[in-house]
């Protein structure tokens, strides 16, 4: 049970972020394969989130000392 805690907030932030790039590589117009550019802006917000997390977790741990 603890796993699904942190596997499907990190799926939907991967799902989000699939959605918005394969969006907007579409309403661009560009040609070539909008889901390798979906997939990579997906996993992108996925990494931004998780270091955001970590960088206000440290910072939290430090005004507590």
């Amino acid at each position: 049970m603890g796993v699904l805690v942190l596997l499907v907030p990190a799926l939907l932030v991967v799902v989000l972020g699939y959605a918005v790039g394969y969006t907007v590589w579409e309403a661009t117009g560009l040609g070539g394969n909008p889901e390798i550019v979906g997939w990579l802006t997906g996993f992108t917000l996925l990494i931004a989130t998780t270091w955001l997390c970590w960088v206000l977790l440290v910072r939290r741990r430090r005004r507590r000392r």
